[in-house]
């Protein structure tokens, strides 16, 4: 028997078919989400094929993405990626332990962890962690063991901006990027770290996604 959950304004079904567990958005209200889980109850009842990825336990899985990690992130990102796993780890040992696979992980549960993250840790390390675990399930749809990626699900923590002290040289600079003075001459009034500061902290030039990939 399939179940119906809310995560943030929509509604997911769970459902098992073949030895796996399933999460699919259903709508953004409780009918629909029963309307769809009755569907897929009644497809499974009568033995159509439904999709399925590949098997693989928890323990298993992170191996594979250990090996692939290591030859494309730096140690430092490698072992970030390592610590987030190894802390919800814990938390489905404690919460979930009937979860072995990475099938079963459904966006509820990563719901209960973010929810438990929250009371523990700060919105920046909040959001991190959810990124990192991110990262790492969008590997398991890469090699086929997982059809969706549960952590897009999550909706990330609003944070505000950090705010630090300009120098008279970037207060300038701003106000003649607003007077249209080109950058080059700009920039010659600059030090190198006042354009490390600009780079991390401020939208001193905004950018759009095209003006990145085209």
């Amino acid at each position: 028997m399939g179940q119906i959950r809310k995560v943030g304004d929509l509604y997911y079904i769970e459902f098992n078919a073949r030895g796996l567990t399933y999460s699919q958005v259903a709508g953004s209200t409780p009918e629909e989400a029963q309307r769809m889980l009755d569907q897929v109850e009644s497809t499974i009842a009568q033995g159509e094929s439904l999709t399925v990825a590949r098997e693989i336990e928890l323990k298993d899985f992170i191996g594979r993405f250990h090996a692939y990690a290591a030859q494309r992130f730096s140690s430092k990102s490698l072992k970030r990626l390592m610590l987030a796993w190894d802390d919800w780890m814990i938390f489905l040992a404690r919460n979930y332990s009937s979860i072995q696979r990475l099938s079963q992980i459904t966006p509820s549960v990563l719901e209960s962890y973010k929810a438990n993250l929250i009371t523990q840790a700060k919105p920046k390390t909040v959001n991190l962690t959810i990124l990192l675990l991110r990262e790492i399930f969008e590997y398991g749809i890469r090699i086929g063991f997982i059809n969706d990626n549960p952590s897009l699900h999550l909706s990330l923590m609003p944070v505000t901006a950090a705010k630090i002290k300009e120098s008279s040289r970037t207060t300038l600079a701003k106000d003649l990027l607003g007077r249209h003075v080109s950058l080059e001459k700009i920039c010659s009034i600059l030090k190198l770290s006042d354009i490390a500061q600009i780079i991390y902290w401020s939208n001193f030039i905004p950018l759009k996604r095209e003006d990145v990939y085209n």
